[in-house]
């Protein structure tokens, strides 16, 4: 996903992914995040194509 991004600033991540900065450094850590909210990334990158 980072690969994707031009930046990591909160609007950047927030317009492509749909996600707040919090939850992108979960992920970056490997931590767990609110399932809603990965239903919704999912859903988001499986309509972008990017999984």
């Amino acid at each position: 996903m980072a690969s994707v991004l031009k930046s990591q600033k909160p609007e950047v991540i927030q317009n492509h992914f749909g996600i707040g900065l919090n939850t992108w450094v979960k992920l970056r850590e490997g931590k767990a995040i609110r399932h809603s909210v990965a239903v919704r990334l999912l859903q988001r990158l499986q309509r972008d194509q990017l999984i």
